[in-house]
């Protein structure tokens, strides 16, 4: 087991990593459809993430938009430093 895994849920960490990108409009579906879970788990996760203060919804039409709000980027920029940081392999002294 990756050290991610074991610290991390991996759904909710794809969903807020997914909402980094802001080169695309994210909306429950595609969150969804990007981070390989269930409409409706996606939906429950964005109501915990809004309780927290992690993300907006902007209504356009018939859709809500999901965006970060200020501390979820802050919350996200840390957490994809720590993936990043777990992810690099240790390096191993070298032995003459």
């Amino acid at each position: 087991m990756a050290l991610r895994e074991l610290l991390f849920r991996s759904k909710p960490l794809s969903i807020l990593l997914q909402l980094k990108d802001t080169s695309k409009e994210w909306y429950a579906s595609n969150l969804a459809l990007a981070s390989g879970t269930t409409y409706v788990h996606t939906t429950k996760l964005l109501k915990e993430f809004k309780k927290l203060n992690l993300v907006a919804f902007e209504q356009k039409g018939r859709t809500k938009r999901v965006k970060l709000t200020e501390k979820g980027t802050q919350v996200t920029a840390a957490l994809n430093e720590m993936m990043v940081k777990l992810e690099e392999k240790e390096e191993k002294p070298v032995q003459k």
